[in-house]
């Protein structure tokens, strides 16, 4: 907040205390006016000019008060009206006010009481109409006033008091009682007009205002379910990557332990696969850390390969995959397609895991008209899995919150004649990888507060080297570059200056799946992985932005155009009483949604009256030209642009900046339209971006001081700045430089002017296109909040849990290692290895991953079950960091102990 904004605030603050400054300044005008006046009729006496500035002082009270307490104030001034125009002077300068007070009760006070003050407001302009011209006309009952006074109005009613009517009297009092009744039905009409047209835009303004705040006041709000959500789907992940690891190391250790006993190339080729997915597992656990989204190459065409892997890992388990209809992931878009391999993939885990001794799973896929029909089933033990005591985990949670993330559906459960079913329903996206759905919008949208799509920034130390995405089968890379968080920052006026950071994207190889769709089977060809070890290049620290070209220019469409010329448009309000707006409000809230017509029409009308033979040779400096056509052009020129002024604002500012200078240059007059460019330069500071005032500040110098110069040339006898160039400089030189600086500084002062009071009124929010544009920036603004808190918890925590899990696999890699080396020395010897070392060598792995598994759903029930406590510190980087409660290690032995 800038220091117009914080003084706009503060007066905000403080209205009573404004008003009433305004009051006393108008009070002390008021005083010296009254006091050089001479004696005023009333309709009982005359009053000499201290009454007059008694009975002023009086009937300002209530002004202080029009915006507190705008209907008390109201009935106070009728009553103090009602006293002096009965016992005090009939006419007073502060009667002026009653106008003032008129507007603020129509605008300020209770809309249910309009109409009744608008009644009292005309019953006192007829009573004060018959007053005035009572006292006038015929004079005080009592007491007289100074002869000027009586020669100069009093007539045919003089005698009144002494002789009664006449019945010329009677036409005088009539005549000018209607004459001065019109006078004051015109002020008062015009003024009611004008408030109500206020009111209907206050009524916009304020709801604008209260949205705005609540934007601002939920920013907090936001961060924590930003952060919550980063939580939730780090665990999420971390179960679909590291569990599905897991329970294959155990599967194949109790495998290895009997099957490799007495087979020492089983025993070879289990310790190998046990350490290529720990390798794996590691890999994907430090990419899905790094990327959001978890692995960027885990997605529907990796299916088969998933499938492979598990019939490889587990022998004993059939798994048939039917494919009904026409496969198209392409449709389905790239959240959904990896959340289609993430419950595939959560599915085949729980079988391997619960379904028991050599079940039987299908897998069916229907893709039709609607999107993809996806069934999971075994023939394992369904319900009965869950006697032998363990809890159900978080797998079906992360199921179901990925479906919900891309608008699908997922029902899990026992299946009724046996085993286990999971059925998933994906629709197709409406428009593939438009904008691409966090997997954690659910988690937000469960707190009933509006989410933003969010897109985690990577710092280039993040991406781990030889894990980046890889492209799909059709050659295009389905994930989009990490950007920046915040790069991209929406502007008070709509615009986005946006920086972005472009890292160059890594690939760990090419994914080469294929699924052939039919009714009976599927052909699958499994995915190679990537090398452990392999070297990928490094990024650079600082890489240069890039900005990709389209492939050929289209020219944009009438329609196009014709979108881009209409105005923005604009939520307005309701009454605040439930009743339906009059034709006046109504008619102020068109003109607020169709802002550019009116512009348009403003800026004809100004054209066609500048073009007028009043108006056409009023010229600012230069010598009048002799024909009318080129002050039309000029008129035009500078006129027209206007009609943009709000559309398109530092547009319309720069194209006059720039005609500005060439007529200074090279056309010899200056007409007086030219000043409506402090127009423009008001604006683009009002409507424009934030820091738009720095051009619009250098531009009026550069043409004020070519304003200067001009009228050095004019004072020379020259017509333009281009014939200067060609003349000798005169003697009196320094008398014309005097006199172009003093020119050229009140024109830079003018429009120094014109932008200062243009970043007033966008300070004051008191204009629905600045608290629209406000509002938007407040949107993206809480969008990378929401982004930099995500990112920040992601970081805070991640150390940690790679450091847990990161132990864990290393160390079941290390005994596979250890495994494999002992049986390749015995080879080496010609040996055959004792059973017994084998068995212990697996069963040693197969502890450790049964103890690793059980540690790892301790850490995810902790990821997801804890909250937070944010930390206010002065630096606003400070305030961003979100810690938890206590640190992740005190609250998981804080869990551990409790269990």
């Amino acid at each position: 907040m800038n220091r117009m904004e914080r003084f706009s605030a503060w007066r905000a603050r403080n209205v009573l205390p404004l008003d009433v400054l305004g009051t006393l300044a108008i009070a002390l005008f008021m005083v010296g006016l009254a006091a050089s006046t001479g004696n005023t009729p009333g309709i009982l006496f005359a009053h000499d000019p201290t009454s007059q500035m008694v009975w002023s002082l009086v009937s300002l009270v209530p002004v202080m008060f029009r915006r507190w307490h705008p209907q008390a104030a109201a009935l106070c001034y009728a009553g103090l009206v009602a006293l002096h125009l009965i016992f005090g002077p009939a006419m007073l300068y502060s009667d002026f006010l009653s106008l003032v007070m008129v507007y603020s009760v129509i605008v300020y006070g209770d809309p249910r009481n309009t109409k009744a003050f608008i009644v009292l407001a005309s019953a006192f302009g007829l009573f004060a109409t018959m007053a005035i011209t009572w006292s006038v006309d015929v004079g005080p009952m009592f007491g007289q006033v100074w002869d000027g006074y009586r020669h100069m109005y009093y007539g045919a009613c003089v005698t009144l008091y002494q002789e009664g009517f006449s019945g010329e009297c009677a036409s005088t009092l009539l005549t000018e009682g209607f004459q001065m009744g019109l006078l004051v039905a015109a002020c008062l009409g015009a003024t009611i007009v004008l408030a109500y047209w206020q009111r209907a835009r206050q009524a916009t303004i304020r709801m604008l205002r209260e949205r705005n705040e609540a934007i601002a006041t939920r920013q907090d709000e936001e961060r924590h379910i930003a952060a919550l959500a980063e939580r939730a789907r780090i665990a999420r992940d971390m179960h679909d990557v590291v569990a599905h690891t897991l329970s294959i190391i155990i599967v194949q250790s109790d495998g290895g332990r009997y099957a490799g006993v007495g087979n020492p190339e089983v025993a070879r080729s289990t310790m190998e696969t046990i350490r290529r997915e720990s390798e794996r597992a590691l890999h994907d656990m430090k990419r899905l850390l790094g990327v959001f989204g978890g692995s960027s190459h885990a997605d529907y065409d990796d299916i088969a390969a998933l499938v492979d892997q598990a019939r490889e890992t587990s022998p004993d388990t059939a798994i048939v995959r039917r494919v009904e209809g026409t496969a198209a992931p392409q449709r389905l878009g790239a959240q959904a397609s990896m959340a289609v391999y993430r419950v595939v993939q959560e599915a085949l885990t729980n079988v391997r895991k619960y379904a028991g001794p050599r079940p039987t799973v299908r897998i069916d896929e229907r893709w039709d008209d609607g999107g993809l029909s996806l069934t999971i089933a075994d023939n394992g033990r369904g319900a009965s899995s869950g006697l032998d005591g363990h809890a159900p985990g978080y797998g079906l949670i992360g199921m179901r919150e990925r479906m919900q993330a891309v608008g699908g559906t997922v029902s899990a459960g026992p299946g009724i004649g046996g085993g286990f079913v999971v059925s998933v329903t994906v629709p197709y996206a409406v428009a593939a990888d438009a904008v691409p759905a966090t997997a954690d919008d659910a988690t937000a949208r469960s707190a009933g507060i509006a989410t933003v799509p969010i897109q985690t920034a990577v710092s280039p130390s993040a991406v781990v080297p030889g894990t980046g995405p890889a492209p799909s089968p059709d050659g295009r890379d389905r994930t989009a570059t990490p950007t920046l968080a915040g790069a991209a920052t929406m502007h008070a006026g709509g615009n986005a200056d946006a920086t972005d950071a472009a890292f160059s994207r890594v690939s760990a190889g090419t994914v080469d799946s294929a699924v052939s769709t039919g009714t009976t089977g599927t052909t699958d060809r499994p995915t190679p992985s990537p090398p452990p070890n392999s070297r990928m290049p490094r990024l650079p620290r600082f890489a240069m932005p890039s900005f990709p070209l389209p492939e050929r220019i289209v020219p944009p469409s009438l329609q196009e155009i014709a979108g881009k010329l209409r105005s923005k448009p604009i939520d307005q309000a309701e009454s605040a009483g439930g009743e339906r707006f009059n034709w006046i409000e109504r008619l102020s809230q068109w003109s607020e949604r169709h802002y550019l017509m009116m512009d348009v029409i403003g800026a004809v009308l100004l054209i066609l009256m500048a073009s007028s033979d009043l108006f056409i040779h009023a010229d600012f400096v230069g010598s009048p030209l002799p024909d009318h056509g080129p002050y039309v052009f000029i008129t035009v020129m500078v006129i027209g642009p206007l009609a943009f002024h709000r559309r398109f604002p530092e547009g319309t500012a720069a194209f006059l900046a720039v005609f500005c200078a060439f007529e200074m240059v090279f056309l010899p007059s200056a007409p007086w339209c030219n000043i409506l460019v402090l127009y423009a330069l008001h604006a683009a500071a009002a409507y424009g971006r934030p820091r738009a005032w720095m051009w619009l500040t250098a531009a009026s110098l550069v043409d004020s001081v070519l304003f200067g110069v001009k009228v050095c040339a004019n004072m020379m006898g020259l017509n333009t700045i281009y014939d200067l160039v060609f003349e000798p400089l005169p003697l009196r030189l320094t008398l014309y430089v005097a006199a172009g600086l003093m020119a050229g500084g009140v024109v830079f002062l003018l429009c120094c002017t014109a932008i200062v009071y243009g970043r007033w009124t966008r300070a004051r929010g008191a204009n629905v296109l600045i608290l629209q544009a406000r509002e938007e920036a407040l949107r993206a603004e809480e969008a990378k909040q929401r982004v930099l808190a995500a990112n920040m918890e992601r970081d805070r925590i991640s150390a940690s849990i790679q450091a847990e899990v990161t132990a864990t696999l290393t160390t079941v890699i290390d005994q596979a290692v250890d495994g494999l080396a002992m049986l390749d020395d015995c080879a080496a010897r010609g040996e055959t290895p004792a059973p017994e070392t084998i068995a212990a060598a697996f069963e040693a792995i197969g502890s450790r991953g049964r103890d690793a598994l059980a540690h790892m759903r301790q850490l995810l029930r902790v990821l997801r079950e804890t909250g937070f406590s944010d930390e206010h510190r002065p630096a606003a980087q400070e305030t961003m960091r979100l810690t938890p409660a206590a640190s992740l290690d005190d609250q998981l032995r804080a869990a551990t102990a409790r269990a």
